[in-house]
């Protein structure tokens, strides 16, 4: 049976994306990866009680060895999606060095080094489709978030690198950037997000002016993305991020 691997898949964007994933091909058997391993279970635990063959596993993208082991377990995946991440915030003049640190090492190091493990498996099995979760702040500057745009650019920037020189050996590396999300950390950027009172109290609703579309986005209008670019149907499409945000980038 053909295997497809979620990696940060036990809340927000990667639950909704095995969630996706299991209605599209119910044939699939899913792998759920997190740090946190509790709500993983309970993830692979509701796909399975919609007949779905799903199970679940803990990864700590920070440790090599925790990857390493995902990988040996799972080397079969032709089929890769990363939506692993950390945010935090902070005004640039005064982040410390340690949280720029830390969101690297998650969103940055540790993701690009779950891709750059199953493309190497995947170009060794004869292909493969890996997708990666960015964020359109890799481009779009955002008060109080130096280190997590920066970790999404690296992201952005590294996995493009990893799907030049990997497409010659089958495996197809994209990656999707969110805007605004209805996700529980979209909630703690909006808390965050500036001095506006609105933004402060956490309303998702203040985001929706700067947005084209009219509305903050879901986390299933991310994991449809992540499903098509996952699917045969891409199978032309590579080394593409593609911007998933009711044209906020556009109409900053």
């Amino acid at each position: 049976m053909s295997l497809t691997v979620i990696v940060g898949a036990a809340r927000g964007i990667g639950r909704a994306i095995a969630e996706e994933l299991a209605g599209a091909d119910p044939a699939r058997a899913l792998l759920i990866a997190d740090v946190d391993a509790e709500h993983a279970q309970d993830a692979a635990q509701a796909l399975a009680a919609r007949g779905v063959d799903a199970s679940a596993v803990k990864v700590d993208v920070r440790d090599p060895d925790s990857v390493a082991d995902l990988v040996a377990q799972s080397s079969a995946a032709d089929r890769v999606a990363i939506a692993a991440g950390i945010f935090r915030t902070s005004p640039a003049l005064t982040t410390p060095v340690s949280e720029f640190e830390e969101v690297l090492r998650v969103n940055a190091i540790g993701c690009f080094h779950v891709a750059q493990q199953y493309a190497a498996a995947m170009a060794r099995s004869g292909g493969g489709a890996i997708v990666g979760v960015a964020s359109i702040a890799a481009r779009m500057p955002r008060m109080r978030q130096a280190a997590y745009s920066a970790s999404k650019a690296a992201l952005r920037q590294a996995l493009r690198v990893l799907a030049m020189e990997v497409l010659s050996d089958g495996v197809r590396i994209n990656t999707v950037s969110p805007g605004a999300t209805d996700t529980e950390m979209m909630r703690q950027l909006a808390g965050d997000h500036s001095s506006v009172a609105d933004l402060a109290d956490g309303s998702l609703e203040a985001l929706r002016p700067r947005i084209p579309a009219g509305r903050v986005g879901t986390a299933r209008d991310i994991a449809s993305v992540v499903s098509f670019l996952l699917s045969p149907a891409s199978d032309h499409v590579a080394m593409q991020d593609i911007v998933v945000d009711g044209g906020e980038l556009l109409g900053m």
